[in-house]
């Protein structure tokens, strides 16, 4: 199955935009960013170590395709390198002559000391589909592997990898001999063989001692060279000897005239001589000539056979371009047959694609079909919820209101009681005082003067009480709304939590997954494991403290019921203090009465009066202690739960 899929993304970043086969793994071209990237997939044999990927990262050489990040994944590595257009690569580009292959191999040579000298020993795969051409027309090596652990194994040697180039194919597995039907010269087929299971420099050597041997020149050609050689001076010579002679045969004849014309008639003998000398020059002169003539005929000789192995050069060139010409078409023909397979494997690929993307959708509508089902459920159990809160803060409110009315009525009862005695005191007070007319008036007007407070201390208590009621609507509305707001606020968090939870569970499979491929973050993941038992210590010691923290609510409700129970207490011996000083006062105003009858009314006033108003001073400020208390109690529980 391909580990890289065409339009699809890899870790979020580098969308693919084509997939090919590279060796035992996969090339692919992808965009990131505005920008192409190789991404090499290298399957492994064993986990690689830290130390192995560090080694990748720090390749530089230029021959190597750089390497620029390496990522760890299940039983391989992804490593990413810069896009560099190449103009082909080894494989496509069928037969190559000798000296070209003996170039290329001489400039891969040196990435293969390189690599062996790292600590941890790597190779490089020598396979032509394995080395492109850049446009510049440099080599550039893709794939690099480290022993014992990346696939697959280094099976291919020099001697291989130049039989594969000479002859334009590239073979399933290696070979061990020279086949002794292939279309190598004998001294070439015994380097290739030499060249097998050798390393790289012992390659080089047996490389030059063939090229040496090969350009070295055969007998006739340094025969010719001497001939060559020799010939220029003698033709320089000879004309030069020619010259040289014919300025002394001139110089000679221009003498003899003048002797002649200054002795008139010369011997017999002299003449003869003269001739005879004359005669000798001229041989010479014809011997020179020929001796010329010899030398151009050789020469023209040694210029028809070079022209007759320039024309044999020329045909055999000829044959050559030829031979380039029929293989580069057959090269070509494999191309487009090799074109033809991989388009079509590529439409199967593409269309088993769409079949798993099709499948997938179907998979993830399903998923949000259970999704949708799921949160249905959660809101119809939110909603459940909410109505029993709902009903519980009702009933809570109901029975606290039950209780209020008990209380009131409890009070309105005391109240009555209170009132009754007080009628059946007024009732003996007014037998006892009914000898004296006045007293009886005076004391009937003291009752209508304490009805008349009575009628406004129960419109207060009314007005309290509405007042109350109307605190507590408003309370009870605050916290609805502040149930609502919390509500909501708990759904979002819940929401919140779920999307956490969802992003926990893909990050907990991403590092599960990355824990059975890299054995490199053990360390790491001991370190997590620490963290989360730190975590857990800390939650436990949250959660030891959030029950603490109850524990010191409930003393604290606990405290103000009792400091509520001591405020009704104290309330009640204020009252009935109170009402002690209001009878003092009413003792002390009749004896006051008694002693100055000039301000009876005055008296009689005053001082109930002013007990009453303290009587309602003190009872407001009470009240009003203690809703602030009961507001700051809610508020407090309110925040804990929240």
């Amino acid at each position: 199955m391909s580990f890289f899929t065409v339009g699809n993304y890899y870790r979020d970043v580098y969308r693919i935009e084509s997939v090919e086969p590279l060796l035992a793994g996969e090339l692919a071209v992808a965009e990131s960013g505005g920008e192409r990237f190789y991404l090499e997939h290298t399957p492994l044999v064993k986990p690689a170590q830290p130390r192995a990927i560090q080694q990748y990262l720090s390749l530089d050489h230029p021959r190597i395709l750089p390497y620029l990040q390496v990522f760890s994944e299940q039983r391989s590595l992804v490593c990413i390198r810069p896009y560099v257009p190449f103009r082909e690569r080894l494989h496509q580009h069928g037969p190559a002559e000798e000296d070209q292959v003996f170039h290329w191999v001489k400039e891969l040579t040196p990435v293969e000391q390189i690599l062996m000298g790292k600590p941890l020993r790597m190779h490089m795969v020598l396979q032509p589909s394995n080395i492109g051409v850049t446009e510049d027309g440099n080599l550039m090596v893709i794939a690099c592997g480290v022993e014992g652990r990346t696939q697959p194994d280094p099976i291919y040697d020099w001697g291989n990898l130049m039989v594969m180039l000479l002859t334009g194919e590239e073979f399933e597995e290696p070979i061990r001999k020279v086949s002794s039907g292939a279309k190598f010269p004998k001294a070439l087929g015994k380097m290739l063989q030499k060249s097998m299971n050798q390393q790289a420099g012992q390659v080089i050597s047996h490389i030059d001692s063939y090229l040496k041997k090969r350009d070295s020149k055969g007998f006739l050609d340094q025969l010719f060279r001497k001939s060559e050689e020799k010939s220029r001076p003698v033709i320089r010579n000879t004309w030069a000897d020619r010259e040289d002679h014919s300025g002394d045969h001139d110089k000679k004849a221009s003498h003899l005239n003048a002797e002649k014309s200054e002795s008139g008639n010369g011997s017999v003998l002299q003449q003869r001589l003269e001739q005879s000398r004359l005669a000798k020059l001229e041989q010479d002169r014809l011997k020179a000539e020929r001796l010329a003539r010899e030398e151009i005929q050789r020469q023209e000789t040694e210029r028809l056979a070079r022209e007759e192995a320039e024309r044999h050069e020329a045909e055999r060139l000829a044959r050559e371009q030829e031979e380039a010409k029929r293989r580069e078409e057959e090269r070509l023909a494999r191309e487009r047959e090799e074109a033809e397979r991989r388009e079509a494997e590529r439409l199967a690929r593409e269309q088993e694609e769409a079949k798993r993307r099709e499948e997938e959708r179907l998979a993830r509508e399903e998923a949000k079909r259970h999704e949708a089902e799921r949160l249905a459920r959660e809101q119809e159990e939110a909603k459940r919820r909410e109505e029993e809160r709902l009903a519980r803060e009702r009933e809570e409110a109901e029975r606290r209101e039950a209780e209020r009315l008990a209380r009131e009525q409890e009070e309105a009862k005391r109240r009555e009681e209170e009132r009754l005695a007080r009628e059946e005191a007024e009732r003996h007070e007014a037998e006892r005082l009914a000898r004296e007319r006045e007293e009886a008036k005076r004391r009937e007007e003291e009752r209508l003067a304490r009805e008349e407070a009575e009628r406004h201390e129960a419109e207060r208590l009314a007005r309290e009480q509405e007042e109350a009621k109307r605190r507590e609507e408003e309370r009870l509305a605050r916290e609805q709304e502040e149930a609502k707001r919390r509500e909501e606020e708990r759904l979002a968090r819940e929401e919140a939590e779920r999307h956490e939870a969802e992003r926990l569970a893909r990050e907990q499979e991403e590092a599960k997954r990355r824990e059975e491929e890299r054995i490199a973050r053990e360390e790491a993941e001991r370190h997590e494991a620490e963290r989360l038992a730190r975590e857990r210590e800390e939650a436990k010691r949250r959660e030891e403290e959030r029950l603490a923290r109850e524990e010191a609510e409930r003393h604290e409700a606990e405290r103000l019921a009792r400091e509520q129970e001591e405020a009704k207490r104290r309330e009640a011996v204020f009252r009935a203090r109170i009402e002690a000083e209001r009878k003092e006062n009413e003792r002390r105003a009749q004896e006051e009465a008694q002693k100055e009858e000039r301000k009876p009314q005055e008296a009689k006033k005053t001082v109930p009066t002013q007990a009453v108003q303290l009587g309602e001073e003190a009872e407001r400020l009470q009240h009003d202690r203690l809703a602030s208390q009961l507001d700051e109690y809610i508020r407090h529980v309110f925040n804990r739960q929240g």
